[in-house]
């Protein structure tokens, strides 16, 4: 995995490896679980509130000169218009060493790594499987390739941190990882990066990446509809074994992940 998270320039999380890890577990700012407890969600969540109210935080938001962005709290609107567009603004100011424009992008993201984490529930603790996804995310956030990877930004972020949590609870207990499943998109509705997610399954069923019955079995196990269970229950639904369940969705989800990657205009 890789360094701590930055997040101001007086950082609340610690600069290893470790405190990132025993630091990191969130929503997304677009998501549901707004946690305000004194869980390590509920403390980044915190965090993020402090920035969105800080006056600086508002003066480097204007550096970046984004349509309809004045402060922190505009980026979720903002990227449900743009979700491309606002994601590749926040990561190039990254790359010139803007803190916040990592942390805003890691914020926006959070929800999908608390969802990567919840579907490996019973592989060890949520707050250790939320470490792995968070810290993952801030991987990939942090050394996202922008001049190569300029499409499906949101998309291929969450399969990328899908993929270094997944190897990095196999490597944490010493075992081939079950499968590179796919997530929970978040509850709210309207944001792309969660549409992003089930547009991206329709454009790998209409390339032939993968077939309309893999699709469906990747929403039906990892985004049920309201009122369905997921996981091992919708696998047996489909006539399925969990393992055998997972083991499709693991082969599935890399070819959409190769496809992506070679997707680039």
């Amino acid at each position: 995995m890789s360094a701590a998270i930055p997040v101001t320039s007086q950082p609340a999380i610690a600069a290893t490896t470790t405190a990132a890890t025993t630091a990191a577990a969130t929503a997304t700012a677009a998501g549901p679980a707004r946690r305000s407890d004194d869980s390590l969600v509920g403390q980044l969540n915190a965090e993020w509130a402090r920035l969105c109210a800080d006056p600086s935080s508002a003066r480097a938001v204007a550096r970046w000169r984004l349509p309809s962005v004045a402060a922190p709290a505009d980026l979720e609107l903002a990227v449900r218009g743009d979700a491309d567009g606002i994601l590749l603004a926040l990561l190039r100011q990254g790359r010139n060493g803007d803190a916040l424009a990592l942390r805003s992008v890691f914020q926006l993201m959070l929800g999908k790594a608390v969802r990567i984490a919840a579907t490996h529930a019973g592989r060890d603790s949520r707050p250790a499987l939320e470490q792995a996804a968070v810290t993952a995310l801030w991987t990939v956030v942090a050394s996202y390739p922008v001049a190569r990877r300029p499409v499906k930004v949101a998309a291929n972020i969450a399969m990328d941190t899908l993929r270094l949590t997944v190897d990095e609870l196999a490597h944490q207990r010493h075992e081939t990882p079950a499968g590179h499943e796919h997530l929970h998109p978040a509850a709210s509705a309207g944001s792309p990066p969660d549409l992003e997610l089930f547009e991206l399954l329709a454009w790998a069923v209409g390339n032939g990446t993968v077939t309309h019955e893999e699709a469906t079995l990747l929403v039906d196990i990892y985004a049920p509809p309201a009122g369905r269970q997921g996981g091992k229950a919708a696998a047996e639904r489909h006539g399925l074994t969990w393992a055998a369940a997972r083991q499709r969705a693991s082969r599935a989800t890399r070819r959409i992940a190769d496809a992506v990657r070679a997707d680039v205009p």
